[in-house]
C-alpha cells in the first residue's frame, strides 16, 4: 500500500512539472512566423504592422512556431526576444504566465 501511495504521489508531481515550462525565443506573428527569428528592426518593423492589422502573435523557438492563448500577456514584446514562462497545451498552444526581456 506505502508503495503504491509513493508512487502515486511521485506520479502526480510529475505531471504536474511536466506541463509547466520556460522558453526562450521571439514574439512574432502568425502570417509570418518563423521568418522574424532573427528580430532584426525590420523584422519588429513586420510583426508590428501585422498584428496592428488582425494577426495573433505567436511564439518561435528554433523552427517551432506556436500560438498564445493569452494574447494580452505578450503585447509589450511584440517583436522582441523572450524568456516565457508558462504551460503547453496539448494543441501546440502556449498559454503564458510570465515574459522576460
Amino acid at each position: 500500500m506505502k508503495k503504491l501511495a509513493a508512487m502515486g504521489l511521485f506520479a502526480s508531481m510529475f505531471t504536474a512539472g511536466a506541463f509547466a515550462a520556460t522558453w526562450t525565443g521571439v514574439i512574432s506573428d502568425e502570417h509570418c512566423g518563423a521568418k522574424h527569428a532573427a528580430m532584426t528592426a525590420d523584422d519588429k518593423a513586420c510583426v508590428d504592422k501585422c498584428t496592428k492589422g488582425g494577426a495573433a502573435a505567436v511564439f518561435v523557438t528554433g523552427d517551432k512556431v506556436y500560438k498564445i492563448d493569452n494574447q494580452d500577456a505578450v503585447q509589450k514584446h511584440l517583436g522582441h526576444k523572450v524568456t516565457i514562462s508558462g504551460s503547453m497545451k496539448g494543441d501546440g498552444t502556449v498559454h503564458v504566465d510570465s515574459v522576460k526581456m
